[in-house]
């Protein structure tokens, strides 16, 4: 699914130069069109990993649990924070790059994604 939107939201675009440009497309453009708001925050270690931050993840918005009830809401809301994980991930894909994204849920609804990006596998030339 991701794969399809990325390339339905890229169809009028110029090609991306770097991986920080599809990673930028990805925190505002493709999550606006998808949850009508963009990623609240975008860090990177400058060696292919980033982390994506969503502050009110609108799929993990009714998970709000109760004292008694936290970490098995935590666990739900880790099964829930998959869906948009796998659209990240597909949308990369389609875009040309390819990364392996984690997701972590610390405290509902916010959500951290981890990108990392793969480094393409080098052929001997002979």
């Amino acid at each position: 699914m991701g794969l399809r939107l990325g390339e339905r939201y890229t169809w009028d675009r110029t090609r991306f130069s770097d991986t920080l440009e599809i990673i930028k497309f990805i925190c505002k453009d493709f999550w606006f069109e998808v949850y009508r708001k963009q990623i609240d925050k975008l860090q990177t270690n400058n060696r292919g990993v980033y982390m994506l931050l969503d502050n009110k993840l609108k799929l993990l918005a009714r998970c709000s649990p109760n004292a008694a009830r936290q970490d098995a809401a935590k666990q739900h809301g880790a099964l829930y924070a998959q869906f948009p994980s796998g659209l990240i991930r597909g949308a990369l894909h389609g875009l040309g790059v390819s990364a392996v994204v984690g997701v972590e849920v610390n405290e509902l609804p916010a959500c951290h994604f981890t990108v990392r990006i793969q480094k393409a596998k080098e052929e001997n030339p002979e």
